[in-house]
């Protein structure tokens, strides 16, 4: 199982954790992957896998998928 790097704390503008560091953009290392998800927003982008599932309250799945070049999809309830 692949998983993605997640923050300490999810509501910050990029991933970043004690453990794994920070999550580089796959296509620009100087930049990062955004948002809470960014670490399964990198993996996609990347074609490490084919896709991610996570929840989007503020963002944390369609400001990372902007990022990186990819469609973040957030269903109506």
């Amino acid at each position: 199982m692949v998983k993605g790097n997640l923050p300490q704390y999810c509501y910050l503008g990029h991933t970043i954790n004690n453990i794994f560091g920070l999550a580089k953009n796959p296509f620009d290392n100087t930049r990062t992957c955004s948002g809470s998800s960014g670490g399964d927003a990198g993996l996609v982008a990347s074609k490490c896998v084919a896709f991610g599932v996570g929840t989007d309250i503020g963002g944390s799945i369609r400001a990372p998928a902007s990022c990186n070049g990819i469609i973040g999809f957030k269903p109506t309830s």
